[in-house]
């Protein structure tokens, strides 16, 4: 029994403001006697002790002999049918009392005659064991049960759930019907593989509230409407920023929040109540996501034109994407790959270096195939060099439009020069494509389709690698591209995946916002 004065303090210290948490930690008490002491407003509470039950010694000789000296029997009958609330000590206490051994066997007295009993149980368990098999798999009609079961209606429930219910709705029927074929609680629990406490709950719930409460399952624990309150409060809470309600934070955690409910509602709640609403709201733990904007003041009429050439590119026209990759180190590279757990691959911080490799490729849009040379630099000049080369390999075409993001030198004056003259010189000659440029808005990479070529190749041949020179990283970048052209070759497909699909096209205002 804890005293007044410690009671009186719990009160009052909750009453300045402090939490059942602390209090408990302070006064060295469990969060349960804290709160269960709050609810008493700090008094000591007033026990009144409840009569003692009396029952008549004939009364009890009769229990004993119908249920053939079974003090847990008689027990079951005093608790389930008469609606006495005893323990079974106290059963076995009277039965003392009396004279009368709480079992049969102790009367037996001789080790034949114990065993004999212990043969009996078991063959009543098997005996009951084949009865609720004949109930369960219908072979037992249910006109025997009339006498059991005044109700027909109740007894076809209670039959229909012990064959098609759920595993707790047959344990329910189950123990039901075995109860009222007399089988005791004991070998009822022992058939079903349940406890005597939870078979005997069933048979009590079932005699005050009938198959309907029996069935009715578990009352919904909670205060729904306390709970609404609760969480929009939260909610309120969450849509404040911490910073402005003085926590030193920019995002809230559940011990903060906790914190500030208590002291904005002047309520204390725990952090397993606050996550369970959280959660229960839909919210949680989510990162933002950093999307692609462009500082380009032209770019929402950028992509209408890269969108309306590639809508309506000719069967004599091409669609190139253009872009640098390098330069790159030929040095021992990581990467991911399969390696035994036990094996993890050191690679030095600090190495020589074998030389660079710089390359400039172009992918067509409609054939996939890549065009690719290796360059010293990345510059204006290996831009023409490349420009060159396609124009060549499409010589048979009436224009070759190319795209790229825009560095320095695919913007610089010197390339705008040249490629005039060159277009001014082809129009003299009686074939060759016209050379035009859908530049890319800044900071658009996502819509450079070549790019997520490049790092395929990096992550397949450069990862990992451990060129001795610059020719066999050159020879391995090759082999890639000619694998790759093949394929597709192979396999016709166009450049580009979904900024081919019709939808894209339709919402514009997805790639205007560059999301």
């Amino acid at each position: 029994m804890i005293e007044a004065d410690k009671r009186k303090a719990v009160f009052l210290l909750h009453r300045e403001g402090m939490s059942a948490r602390e209090i408990a930690r302070r006064l060295q008490l469990s969060r349960n006697t804290v709160r269960t002491m709050l609810k008493q407003k700090g008094e000591m509470p007033v026990r009144v002790r409840k009569d003692k039950i009396r029952l008549e010694p004939e009364r009890l000789e009769r229990l004993n002999r119908e249920c053939d000296g079974s003090a847990q029997r008689v027990h079951e009958k005093l608790v389930e049918e008469e609606g006495i609330q005893v323990s079974y000590p106290t059963v076995t206490r009277w039965l003392r009392q009396l004279g009368i051994p709480k079992n049969q066997s102790d009367v037996l007295g001789t080790h034949s005659h114990a065993t004999e009993s212990r043969a009996a149980h078991r063959g009543f368990i098997a005996a009951a064991k084949e009865w609720l098999a004949e109930i369960t798999y219908g072979w037992r009609p249910a006109r025997l049960f009339t006498t059991e079961f005044k109700d027909p209606i109740e007894l076809t429930h209670l039959l229909e759930m012990v064959r098609n219910g759920t595993l707790l709705e047959r344990k329910k029927a189950a123990t039901i019907l075995a109860r009222k074929r007399g089988i005791p609680n004991t070998i009822t629990a022992t058939i079903l593989h349940a406890s005597r406490q939870t078979t005997r709950h069933y048979f009590k719930v079932y005699m005050e509230a009938g198959a309907a409460g029996l069935f009715s399952g578990r009352p919904r624990l909670g205060k729904p409407a306390k709970d609404a309150e609760k969480t929009n409060r939260i909610l309120e809470l969450l849509h404040c920023r911490p910073d402005s309600i003085g926590f030193s934070r920019m995002n809230w955690t559940q011990r903060d929040l906790t914190q500030a409910y208590e002291a904005r509602h002047h309520e204390t709640i725990s952090r397993s109540t606050l996550a369970r609403l959280i959660k229960k709201a839909g919210y949680g733990w989510r990162k933002a996501r950093r999307v692609l904007t462009s500082p380009d003041p032209n770019y929402q009429e950028k992509i209408e034109r890269l969108v309306m050439t590639l809508r309506s590119l000719k069967a004599s026209e091409m669609f190139s994407f253009i872009d640098e990759w390098g330069p790159v180190q030929v040095r021992k590279r990581s990467g991911r790959a399969y390696r035994d757990k036990d094996s993890v691959p050191r690679i030095p911080r600090h190495q020589v270096s074998r030389g660079t490799v710089s390359l400039v490729a172009a992918l067509s849009a409609t054939t996939n195939q890549t065009t690719w040379i290796f360059v010293a630099s990345k510059d204006t000049r290996s831009i023409m060099d490349l420009l060159e080369i396609l124009f060549n390999q499409y010589h048979g075409k009436s224009k070759l439009y190319v795209t790229w993001d825009a560095v320095a030198w695919h913007n610089s004056a010197i390339l705008t020069e040249w490629l005039d003259d060159f277009n001014e010189e082809n129009k003299r000659e009686p074939a060759g494509p016209m050379i035009e440029l859908v530049p890319l808005p800044t900071s658009a990479q996502f819509l450079n389709v070549i790019e997520g070529v490049l790092n395929g190749m990096t992550r397949a041949v450069i990862h990992n690698s451990d060129y001795k020179c610059t020719e066999d990283m050159k020879l391995a970048i090759s082999r890639h591209f000619n694998q790759r052209n093949q394929h597709f070759k192979d396999h016709p497909k166009r450049a580009g995946g979904k900024i081919w699909e019709m939808h894209v096209f339709q919402e514009l205002d997805v790639l205007r916002a560059g999301d």
